[in-house]
C-alpha cells in the first residue's frame, strides 16, 4: 500500500499543476503510516495482555496447588495432635484414678509428652507469584487474600505454634530416668515405666502432662483456624480460575 502511494506521489510530481493533489496524497500516506503503527502497537499490546493472562493462570494454578497441599498437611497434623491429646488424657485418667498398669499404656506415655514436628507449609507457588510481580493478578480482592494468608496468617500461626510446641528440656531430663524407651513395629515408640506406682504421687510429672494436653488443645485450635482460612482462600482462587 505504501509503495502504491509513493508511485502516485512520483507521478504527480512529474505532472504540472498537480501540487495540491500531491499534498493530499502525501497526507494520506502519512495517515496510512500512522494507522499502520497504531495497528502494530495494538497487536503488540494484545499479545502482551494475552501472555500476562496465561502467566496469571499459571500463577493461580500454582497457588491453588500450594493451598491444596497445605490443607492436606494441616489435616494430617491435626490427626496427630488429636491422638497425642488423647494419649495425655488416658495417662492422666489412669494416674488420677490410680488405675492398674497395662502395657497398652506404654504408647500413650510416649505420645503424651512427645513434641510434634515442625509444620512445613508449601509456598513455591507464592514465591513464583512474588518473583513474577504482584501485578500479574488483576483481581485486587484475590491478591489481597493471598498476600494476607502467606505474609500474615501463616507466619503468625507458625510462630505461635513454635512457642507452644517447643520441647521442654527440663521436663525431658526429668522423665527420662523414669521410663525405658523402646521402639516397636511400624516405627511406633513406647515408654515403659520403671516404677509405675511412683507416678501416682509425682505431681511434677502429672503437672507437665496436663500442660502438654493443654498445649495440644491450643495447637488444635490454632491449626483448625489456619485450615479454615486456607480452605476459604482456595475456594476464592478456584472460583477465579473458572473464569479464566
Amino acid at each position: 500500500m505504501i509503495k502504491f502511494f509513493r508511485h502516485i506521489r512520483k507521478s504527480l510530481l512529474m505532472e504540472t499543476g498537480k501540487t495540491g493533489k500531491y499534498f493530499k496524497y502525501a497526507i494520506g500516506e502519512i495517515v496510512l503510516v500512522v494507522i499502520g503503527i497504531l495497528i502494530a502497537l495494538q497487536i503488540n499490546n494484545w499479545n502482551e495482555q494475552r501472555k500476562e493472562r496465561v502467566k496469571e493462570r499459571e500463577i493461580l494454578l500454582a497457588l491453588a496447588d500450594n493451598l491444596e497441599n497445605n490443607i492436606q498437611t494441616i489435616e494430617a497434623d491435626l490427626i496427630f495432635l488429636h491422638n497425642y491429646k488423647k494419649s495425655a488424657e488416658i495417662v492422666l485418667e489412669v494416674l488420677d484414678n490410680k488405675l492398674s498398669y497395662s502395657d497398652t499404656l506404654d504408647i500413650h506415655f510416649h505420645q503424651a509428652r512427645v513434641s510434634k514436628l515442625e509444620l512445613i507449609l508449601s509456598e513455591s507457588g507464592y514465591e513464583q507469584f512474588k518473583n513474577t510481580g504482584f501485578h500479574i493478578i488483576h483481581n485486587s480482592r484475590i491478591k489481597k487474600e493471598i498476600l494476607t494468608l502467606f505474609e500474615s496468617t501463616y507466619p503468625k500461626a507458625i510462630g505461635n505454634r513454635l512457642r507452644v510446641n517447643n520441647e521442654y528440656v527440663e521436663f525431658t531430663n526429668y522423665y527420662v530416668p523414669l521410663f525405658i524407651f523402646t521402639s516397636g513395629e511400624n516405627s511406633m515408640n513406647y515408654l515403659k515405666p520403671i516404677n509405675f506406682q511412683d507416678l501416682y504421687n509425682d505431681p511434677y510429672y502429672i503437672g507437665w502432662i496436663r500442660a502438654y494436653k493443654e498445649g495440644r488443645n491450643a495447637l488444635i485450635k490454632l491449626e483448625t483456624g489456619i485450615l479454615n482460612e486456607t480452605s476459604r482462600v482456595l475456594q476464592i482462587v478456584n472460583s477465579e480460575l473458572k473464569l479464566k
